[in-house]
């Protein structure tokens, strides 16, 4: 990490674990001077020129003022030393020793981060970021964000806040940094690390700048069991109405313009992960029908002159027989008996129906044979119907199981 890491920051490293493990309303630590002076100054003066192509919007489309270059490999040498520094061991291990988080691991396609800039009138409402990389199989556990802008006042808007829970704007606690040249805020991401900035606002004279800044994205391959939550995208939180809007205050045509804005930004959102939703359920509606249609390709035990034909219902791959199957047999030649064979654990009674015959057997954690003989030899297709209750008294599989088979014996 020579001349890329401060190497105050290496020095402090204990007091800044410190300050991480004990913040509110969870763990972070700002740090300033965090590169060293002339590798902070080779960022900056390398930072890449907003691109359009790089500006879409998340919910409206279109160029808005937020550009996000993941691709920084191809910025210029200096990014490229950024790039192998947050892959490198010991600044992994660094990091993991302030955070108190081991084993951490870097994205290498740098998804949602890189450098990000943001101009006049852009703002980021308060969020959960992403829990997991389904692709890497990574749970996401920490975000390095380092600033690079000189000379930034506060009342330009735009500092990092931290929110208890904007859900609860009269509960919320709000800690703000400003996003000042060289100064790294480190946080954990995880159920309640909500974050984001108010909307920049700067002078008209002021309006050739714009916020910049590197973020690293770090994940883990495991995650301790009660930090685990089901796999999610990233949640947001509108802003709640400037204290301005109160009883006896009369509008004006801006804030008219600034009310609907929000209103349909909600909406906007709303529709979205509406949308979200009808996507998974048509995802898990289509894995259902695919399971289905594999488990009615399961084919019964059978023996003799006959064959299954058509599908098959509560068969499974592994053996077992659910507390209602059926399948249905075309014999070679005419049948007289149809015997199932199989085995329970535990008590149960089994019967089987074919074609209006029916037979039951009462078995208790052993083999049994259940012999069905139709009153005349059955020459066309038949149903094979069976029964079983109750089912299987088991942990760790939610199907409902009656026996398994071992042979349907066709005579």
């Amino acid at each position: 990490m020579t001349q890329r890491v401060s190497q105050s920051v290496v020095r402090e490293a204990r007091r800044h674990r410190d300050a991480f493990a004990h913040a509110s309303p969870f763990q972070h630590t700002v740090i300033d001077d965090f590169f060293e002076a002339d590798f902070a100054e080779r960022l900056l003066t390398d930072f890449p020129v907003f691109n359009p192509a790089l500006a879409k919007n998340e919910i409206y489309g279109g160029v808005w003022g937020k550009a996000v270059n993941t691709k920084i490999r191809q910025i210029s040498p200096a990014y490229e030393e950024m790039y192998e520094l947050m892959g490198s061991q010991e600044f992994l291990g660094l990091l993991s020793g302030i955070s108190g988080i081991p084993d951490l691991l870097p994205d290498p396609a740098l998804y949602g981060g890189g450098t990000h800039e943001n101009l006049h009138g852009q703002d980021l409402d308060p969020h959960v970021d992403f829990n997991y990389d389904e692709a890497q199989k990574l749970h996401r556990r920490l975000n390095l964000i380092v600033y690079l802008n000189k000379g930034w006042k506060a009342e330009w808007g735009g500092s990092l806040e931290i929110h208890s829970n904007p859900r609860r704007p009269a509960e919320n606690v709000v800690h703000a940094y400003e996003p000042l040249f060289n100064r790294a805020v480190m946080f954990e991401t995880n159920e309640y690390s909500w974050h984001g900035f108010p909307k920049i606002e700067l002078p008209q004279e002021e309006r050739h700048r714009s916020r910049k800044s590197i973020s690293i994205y770090l994940y883990t391959r495991e995650r301790p069991a009660p930090e685990i939550a089901p796999p999610h995208g990233t949640f947001y939180v509108n802003r709640p109405l400037h204290p301005r809007f109160r009883a006896g205050y009369t509008l004006t045509a801006e804030d008219e313009k600034d009310l609907l804005f929000q209103v349909d930004r909600r909406d906007k959102w709303i529709e979205k992960y509406q949308q979200m939703e009808l996507d998974r359920g048509y995802e898990l509606q289509r894995k259902h029908a695919y399971i289905a249609e594999i488990l009615s390709r399961v084919r019964a035990p059978i023996t003799g002159n006959a064959l299954q034909t058509g599908t098959s219902q509560g068969l499974y791959a592994d053996g077992w027989v659910a507390c209602q199957a059926g399948f249905t047999v075309k014999p070679l030649t005419p049948v007289t008996t149809v015997t199932l064979r199989g085995w329970r654990p535990g008590r149960a009674e089994i019967t089987a129906r074919v074609n209006g015959e029916v037979a039951t057997v009462t078995v208790d954690s052993d083999s049994f044979d259940l012999l069905v003989t139709p009153e005349q030899p059955l020459g066309e297709e038949f149903r094979v119907e069976i029964e079983c209750t109750p089912p299987v008294a088991s942990t760790g599989d939610d199907r409902a199981l009656g026996f398994v088979f071992i042979e349907v014996r066709i005579t």
